[in-house]
């Protein structure tokens, strides 16, 4: 897992004022994960802001999603829905959640039981 992200992570999570458990090692589910159109993971593309102010941008590079911290390395999301997805090395998830008038509203980013969420800007 890239270092910077791992320390994004914990401190997203300490600064929601969650508990934060040590790093697990992430299963082995298949690495491809399910097959996601491009044009979904176009629309999730975009800058993700916390209640705390932390950026996280979002983007599509070929068939993969990325996930980077402001300031921090990119990893790759792998789908295990067209809406839920596990952060490339590490024990994390993501989920984009949509409002009433069916746009990206937020997404949710899970670790070690705590969540956090960032708008969509």
């Amino acid at each position: 897992m890239p270092r910077h992200l791992s320390f994004f992570c914990a401190a997203l999570l300490l600064t929601a004022s969650c508990s934060l458990p040590a790093f697990a090692p992430q299963a082995a589910p298949a690495p491809d994960g399910v097959l996601v159109s491009e044009g979904t993971l176009d629309g999730y593309s975009g800058r993700y802001v916390t209640a705390t102010g932390i950026a996280l941008k979002v983007w599509r590079e070929g068939p993969t999603l990325k996930l980077q911290p402001e300031g921090g390395t990119a990893s790759a999301l792998i789908p295990d829905s067209e809406t839920t997805f596990r952060v490339s090395g590490m024990d994390a998830r993501v989920e984009f959640v949509f409002d009433a008038s069916d746009r990206i509203s937020h997404l949710l980013l899970t670790q070690g039981g705590a969540t956090v969420k960032a708008l969509h800007q």
